[in-house]
């Protein structure tokens, strides 16, 4: 029995007992992959082999030196940073899997064999491939977006190349008030998301928002997120959409 079974009407290679997430469908897909070549054969024993091993059977140790070999992936954004209280959990999610860069951006869905060498291009259409340190920070597009919201905050700063560095300046931007930061994190949290929800609006469902009508989502969007987090704050959605820094200066 083929495992392609499970992708087609009637196949019973695959049965769920509920309705996946759009993440959890993109993993199914991944392994759809992997077993793309997997063939089940009746009255044959399944084997398994350990390649860690020259006797292919499985050792603890080889296992350890397997995992102390590999180069470790640094980070040096605080985990009680990213795990923001005050930004909703799947928007946290998200902001996990962009900086170890597990979003189904086309770079990766091309090193999975999803799309071909032909569809990599960003669907900003500035011609270049679509990675997600180019969609969400240097794409021509969605990088006027990041310029505009450094103009509303009054901030003239250069972008850094990589997430980590990128996530910690902005939250550095309004001098060491520790609810100054948290607010800038959730401004921040807010962009990356709308930028990643504009990117799927233009490439599923073929609608396009100008910059200034991304940005202004964010606004409002991180306008709700404050206001339910930090409702005790004297500040209304006019004040925060001309003047967000008068609201941050009573955050002392």
């Amino acid at each position: 029995m083929s495992v392609r079974l499970g992708g087609v009407a009637g196949g019973g290679a695959w049965s769920w007992r509920q309705r996946l997430f759009a993440w959890e469908e993109e993993l199914v897909g991944k392994l759809m992959l992997l077993l793309h070549n997997v063939t089940l054969q009746v009255n044959k024993d399944g084997q398994c082999l350990w390649t860690l091993e020259t006797s292919k059977s499985f050792s603890v140790c080889s296992v350890y030196n397997y995992l102390t070999a590999q180069l470790p992936t640094v980070t040096l954004v605080p985990v009680s940073s990213l795990w923001h209280k005050d930004v909703p959990l799947k928007v946290v999610l998200f902001a996990w899997r962009l900086f170890w860069d597990r979003l189904p951006t086309k770079d990766n869905l091309f090193c999975c064999g999803v799309l071909d060498q032909n569809s990599l291009e960003c669907v900003a259409g500035c011609g270049s491939v679509e990675s997600s340190v180019h969609l969400l920070l240097h794409c021509n597009f969605f990088a006027s977006v990041w310029h505009i919201i450094y103009n509303w905050l009054g901030i003239s700063a250069g972008a850094p190349q990589h997430f980590p560095d990128h996530f910690i300046q902005f939250s550095y931007l309004a001098s060491l008030s520790k609810v100054r930061q948290s607010i800038l994190q959730v401004i921040w949290f807010a962009t990356v998301w709308k930028i990643w929800k504009e990117r799927n609006n233009r490439l599923f469902i073929d609608k396009i928002c100008s910059v200034t009508q991304v940005v202004d989502k964010i606004k409002f969007l991180t306008f709700m997120w404050l206001k339910t987090n930090f409702n005790t704050l004297p500040f209304n959605l006019h004040g925060w959409w001309f003047s967000p820094f008068t609201m941050l200066d009573i955050c002392q």
